[in-house]
């Protein structure tokens, strides 16, 4: 409203100084020229990256000088917004436990709208909200908010945290618990990247084109003209395995080796292979599971090209309480999702983990898995 106001093309109404009445705390024409002010210097500024993302990683900023009337406002809108999303954090820094989620690095946010709401269960909206602040009544928890002394009902861990009950319980690995929810979430991750390579296999083949260079101060030329987006559409022969009911076996045809990565795509004409690991880690943890994955099967990718393979590694996560990493956009991006494709299967990863984690906590007290759950 103070945008409509100001910018409005008659001079009465510019000129008239109506007051915009907002609460005591808060007040919309100071909020505004801030906003305002931040924008303009971030356009001085310039794009910048943000944590150990690769230059040219997320979108390139909007500039304030080069915007519409309706442009502006809604840029004005999200900076106010995010202004308030800043305080929120600062706060939630401060807090011990429900503040833990302002180190998690390598993750997105969960946007979560108001059909979701609606169709989410009651249960599963209260487990996900309360495991995303770790205020589920865990041992600890417990034992911090009673003072009383609490075990893990499975291994007898005393004041086990959460933590301890969605991802690390040694007999909840030994009965196969956080295999049964890898494997939900690794059946969703193959039918998707299955899907992409039904569809690459049955397009024409894209053409690579090389680098284009222009003078100093000429245009870009035809963009057009770029590269595939995607990498399976340099060839229509992909193949797939995926480590699921089975044990996979690697393709004899580009090495031989013990190790078995949750799925494998490659294409004999073109010669290129990627192996993709999935982890459902601890949010905390997603950046070290990354490493430690990407770690592994380094000297199995070298095998590979040495025979001739160009081969990538695509360590794969999808934390425990349903926080995609930024590397599952990386592969999904890499097959050829994008737009609402890519968040739409990008939410239906997060579901299937977070899905998975609720059924482990309901079943936290069982002591008796697989066959007979």
């Amino acid at each position: 409203m103070v945008l409509e106001l100001e910018e409005s093309s008659d001079p009465t109404v510019r000129n008239a100084q109506v007051p915009i009445r907002t609460g005591r705390k808060w007040q919309a024409g100071p909020e505004v020229a801030k906003a305002i002010g931040r924008l303009q210097h971030q356009e001085i500024v310039g794009r910048v990256q943000v944590g150990r993302a690769g230059l040219g990683w997320g979108d390139s900023p909007r500039l304030w000088s080069k915007a519409t009337k309706r442009e502006r406002r809604a840029m004005v809108v999200e900076e106010v917004s995010r202004a308030n999303q800043e305080q929120y954090t600062i706060k939630a820094v401060s807090q011990g436990r429900q503040g833990r989620w302002t180190t998690w690095e390598g993750t997105l946010s969960r946007p979560i709208s108001w059909a979701d709401l609606w169709k989410m269960p009651q249960a599963r909206l209260s487990f996900l909200l309360r495991a995303t602040y770790d205020t589920l009544p865990c041992p600890r928890n417990l034992h911090q908010w009673y003072g009383q002394e609490e075990s893990c009902p499975l291994c007898g861990a005393p004041n086990a945290s959460l933590q301890h009950l969605l991802s690390s319980c040694k007999i909840g690995l030994t009965q196969g618990r956080f295999r049964w929810r890898h494997d939900q979430v690794l059946m969703k991750l193959a039918e998707i990247l299955e899907s992409s390579r039904r569809e690459a296999n049955s397009q024409p083949i894209a053409k690579q084109h090389s680098v284009m260079f222009v003078r100093p101060g000429e245009g870009k030329g035809d963009t057009s003209r770029r590269g595939p987006r995607s990498v399976l559409s340099l060839a229509r022969d992909w193949s797939m395995r995926a480590d699921i009911g089975k044990q996979l076996q690697f393709p004899r045809e580009i090495t031989t080796t013990s190790l078995r990565p949750d799925i494998v795509l490659w294409s004999a004409v073109t010669k290129s292979a990627m192996l993709v690991e999935l982890t459902i880690p601890w949010e905390e943890g997603i950046q070290a599971a990354y490493e430690r994955k990407a770690a592994k099967y380094a000297d199995l990718a070298a095998e590979c090209r040495e025979a001739g393979w160009s081969t990538t590694i695509y360590p794969v996560e999808v934390g425990c309480r349903g926080f995609v990493g930024t590397s599952t956009i990386r592969l999904l991006r890499d097959v050829g999702l994008t737009g609402a494709k890519l968040r739409r299967e990008t939410k239906a990863l997060a579901e299937e983990a977070e899905k998975g984690s609720f059924w482990l906590w309901l079943r936290r007290r069982d002591k008796y898995w697989g066959s007979r759950q």
